[in-house]
């Protein structure tokens, strides 16, 4: 059997992971401003929707 390197796959699964958290964050701002909606919700279940800036305040 080979021997595996467990810090080369923990490094590259970590890696993996953070480039997809960033990718999925870009995402998220560039669909927000070109798209131009969000929803907020409140604790008493209630939502509101947001356009534009008003996404980020």
């Amino acid at each position: 059997m080979k021997n595996i390197r467990w810090k080369r796959v923990l490094l590259t699964t970590g890696l993996a992971t953070l480039a997809i958290l960033i990718v999925v964050t870009a995402y998220r701002e560039w669909q927000v401003k070109t798209q131009g909606w969000c929803v907020r919700f409140s604790a008493n279940g209630s939502r509101k929707v947001l356009y534009g800036d008003d996404c980020w305040k």
